[in-house]
């Protein structure tokens, strides 16, 4: 099973994603679903084992643009 996090803003997908990797998550940015209708039209999505460290990785950046984490 698979997580998303999306955000309003393409530049915080893409830092998201690239700091997530750098903790050694599997990641990949993806299409947000039309579902859930707000974002920037990119998510990243990764492993759900992985959320609590999704969840760190999230408090230690600057993401104001975040909307929430889905599941898939």
């Amino acid at each position: 099973m698979y997580m998303i996090a999306v955000f309003k803003s393409r530049r915080d997908t893409i830092e998201y994603a690239s700091m997530l990797s750098r903790y050694g998550v599997s990641v990949t940015v993806v299409s947000t679903p039309r579902k859930i209708g707000v974002s920037c039209g990119l998510s990243v999505r990764f492993p759900r084992a992985a959320l609590p460290l999704a969840d760190r990785a999230l408090r230690g950046g600057d993401f104001y643009s975040f909307k929430g984490f889905y599941t898939l």
